[in-house]
């Protein structure tokens, strides 16, 4: 079967599944990181693959640039990510390798991209399973694609963002400016004013860029601080308490 006719059918049926069914469940294909960083310098890198179930997963891997639904065959990046699919029996693991192909990219920021691992169950040998309902899982996660020469370190970024805010309507939007060469993966955050917390929408703050984020709960605009946690290179949070401007 064609790769992406895998994807495209697995992921609708995973969208179906996903309001049919209120149970919570979870990916057995466990990756060892939460993101990948690619040092420009590397030949390549590698991410690790286990499989956490009691039955053999097909996984399809591919990275996108941030367009989660197209085609991946019709994404243009200077990447190759080596199986491209296979078969990861219990227990069992599979090695990922991830090849930078050298097209040119941005010298003076990190570049952002992302890994997708998605396991499809096997199909059941019992035609009175049919209407079986079967789920499959991906997971996406961050590439960062690091050139040489950057100054400084990735949580000067963190600590340097600035922020402010803004009205729309009768929303207040939360402006965070990032004015450094290291994208700022914000996990949480609240604006804190007269000891009342009202929590942002967080997003990804690209280098040398700012990102508008919706303030929940906030009608008019006020004065206090930002306290917001930022993912490091090892997938730990580091707090960060900032001023609004």
């Amino acid at each position: 079967m064609h790769a992406f006719t895998v994807h495209k059918n697995i992921i609708a049926m995973t969208l179906a599944s996903a309001l049919l069914c209120p149970a919570v469940s979870y990916a057995d294909i466990v990756l060892s990181g939460t993101r990948v960083i690619y040092p420009q310098e590397s030949k390549d890198v590698v991410i690790n693959l286990n499989n956490r179930g009691n039955m053999p997963l097909l996984v399809q891997s591919w990275i996108d640039d941030g367009r989660d639904t197209t085609n991946p065959q019709e994404l243009k990046v200077p990447f190759v990510v080596t199986p491209p699919v296979s078969r990861v029996d219990p227990s069992k693991g599979q090695t990922l390798r991830i090849t930078y192909m050298g097209q040119p990219l941005p010298k003076d920021r990190e570049s952002l991209f992302w890994l997708n691992v998605l396991e499809v169950p096997p199909k059941s040998a019992n035609a009175a399973d049919k209407n079986l309902l079967q789920l499959a899982f991906r997971t996406r996660v961050k590439v960062l694609f690091r050139p040489q020469g950057l100054k400084g370190e990735p949580t000067d970024a963190v600590k340097q963002l600035q922020w402010s805010l803004k009205k729309e309507g009768n929303k207040v939007i939360a402006i965070a400016k990032n004015n450094q060469a290291w994208n700022v993966s914000i996990s949480e955050g609240n604006v804190i004013s007269n000891n009342k917390h009202y929590s942002i929408d967080v997003k990804t703050v690209a280098p040398y860029s700012t990102q508008e984020m919706a303030v929940k709960g906030l009608t008019s605009l006020i004065t206090g601080k930002v306290n917001f946690k930022a993912i490091n290179d090892y997938g730990g949070p580091v707090e960060q308490i900032s001023r609004i401007n």
